[in-house]
């Protein structure tokens, strides 16, 4: 039963991954098709008002992104160092390198 629910949060997962990635890609096409975009009243424009919340929320999730890489990067380097280090505290031993002791 277990299994059946962490099954389910994987596709959760995965699905809400796609369709940030797709959002991601559909916006920056859209802003890079409607660049050359010229209105008379950018207020009342649906294109507008688009490309403006297109923007916005990329840039939200570049903020995200941002602070994620700030947070997880200092983390996986004492993580990195700390197993590097470790690798150098393991003495070697005859019973590390499998050497069979008979009285």
């Amino acid at each position: 039963m277990r299994s059946f629910k962490d099954s389910k949060l994987k596709i959760a997962a995965g699905v809400i991954a796609m369709m940030m990635l797709l959002y991601i890609v559909f916006s920056t096409f859209f802003i890079s098709l409607e660049a050359n975009h010229k209105c008379e009243d950018e207020e009342n424009c649906p294109i507008c008002v688009c490309m403006q919340i297109c923007q916005n929320t990329l840039h939200q999730i570049s903020d995200v992104a941002l602070t994620c890489a700030a947070v997880f990067v200092p983390v996986l380097l004492v993580l990195g160092v700390s197993f590097i280090t470790s690798l150098n505290l393991i003495k070697e031993t005859p019973v590390t390198n499998k050497i069979r002791l008979n009285n």
